[in-house]
């Protein structure tokens, strides 16, 4: 009888680990043993201090990298701009954040608050979390990431199939790299391992925070490009706007589920961020619609607090009576917050529009 063939793997074989096998040589005065076995994990990629210098080396060298890619080629910035959304697009399909286990658990029922104990769902923690935030949107709110990425699709074929688009990379395509490799960054570090005490919990909201200021500039360059190029038409970066509104109330929403994560923070705590952070939403989406001209920033920051209005309806109560006292009263409060702050970005932004 032959004898099987050999795995194509070993046993201990993890898709996380690279193995390399060095075969019996001597050199010199050395000897490597017949088999030795050096495991590398991409674990250690998304370790919280190596994602923390990534965004914080982003963020420092923007400036640097805006002054050399505002004189290279439209080839180059075309290739550079393809690349970096590239990027964001494969980190955002990597599986493992905890918005893909909240997607995967809402589908099963499991965070269905009439279902009992839904509060321990598969995500452990992060399921008690969304208890104790008040700035938890619907699962609806969602939706608008499809034309945010079909949109932003749509502009990076056109920038490489046309010229309609020339005036404004010089200007869009350092701010505009820095935000794929901000959210790539946000995207290993929304994770379950990042939840709990310390600051690592803060990273993701940080990464969401880096994205938002440079979306922030290529609204800025946009505009710019726009005013000095007549022939320009300034609503192509209106992907990019949306992008920019989204990721500034998900930065929110993010610093207060992360606070959540903290079995010692208070409920009083818990309530004061989230209040402050509607009227931060609120403000934001009135001044920057107004300031920057731009409409579909207020449209976006008013669909995100009417996201989060609804989702004060559907709340889960906190494990804790005590703690459920203060946070359902104040998950009220919440809701006249976010349905207010809702109604005045839309109104600012239709405002805005018939200028």
């Amino acid at each position: 009888m032959r004898t099987p063939p050999t795995p194509l793997h070993p046993p201990d074989f993890h898709p996380t680990r690279l193995i390399l096998d060095v075969p019996t040589r001597t050199l010199g005065f050395h000897k490597i043993e017949s088999k030795t076995t050096v495991y590398m994990s991409l674990r250690n990629l998304s370790s919280p201090p190596l994602v923390a210098l990534a965004g914080i080396s982003t963020m420092a060298g923007l400036p640097a990298l805006d002054a050399i890619l505002s004189g290279t080629s439209l080839a180059i910035l075309k290739f550079i701009n393809t690349g970096a959304f590239a990027l964001n697009v494969g980190a955002v399909s990597v599986p493992g954040r905890l918005d893909g286990q909240q997607d995967d658990e809402m589908r099963k029922g499991e965070l269905n608050p009439s279902k009992p104990n839904s509060n321990e769902t598969a995500s452990g923690v992060y399921g008690k979390n969304r208890s104790r935030t008040l700035v938890d949107p619907s699962g609806w709110a969602f939706a608008i990431w499809g034309p945010i990425y079909l949109g932003e699709t749509a502009f990076i074929a056109t920038q490489l199939l046309s010229s309609h688009a020339d005036a404004v990379l010089p200007g869009i395509t350092a701010p505009f790299a820095a935000a794929n490799i901000m959210q790539s960054l946000w995207c290993a570090s929304f994770r379950p391992s990042y939840l709990g005490g310390g600051m690592k919990k803060y990273i993701s909201a940080s990464m969401l925070a880096g994205t938002a200021y440079s979306l922030s500039l290529v609204l800025e360059a946009g505009n710019a490009a726009a005013a000095a190029n007549p022939a320009f038409q300034a609503w192509m970066l209106t992907p990019f706007v949306m992008h920019f509104g989204w990721v500034s109330a998900a930065t929110l929403v993010n610093l207060n589920g992360s606070l959540a994560s903290d079995e010692t923070a208070s409920p009083r705590a818990l309530t004061a961020l989230g209040h402050s952070s509607a009227l931060v939403a609120t403000v934001l989406g009135i001044g920057v619609t107004m300031t920057m001209s731009a409409p579909a920033y207020g449209l976006t920051l008013a669909w995100a607090l009417a996201a989060c209005a609804s989702g004060m309806k559907k709340r889960k109560p906190a494990h804790s009576e005590n703690d459920e006292k203060i946070l359902g009263a104040a998950a009220n409060v919440q809701h006249k917050l976010c349905f207010a702050g809702s109604l005045a970005c839309g109104a600012t932004a239709l405002y805005t529009a018939l200028l």
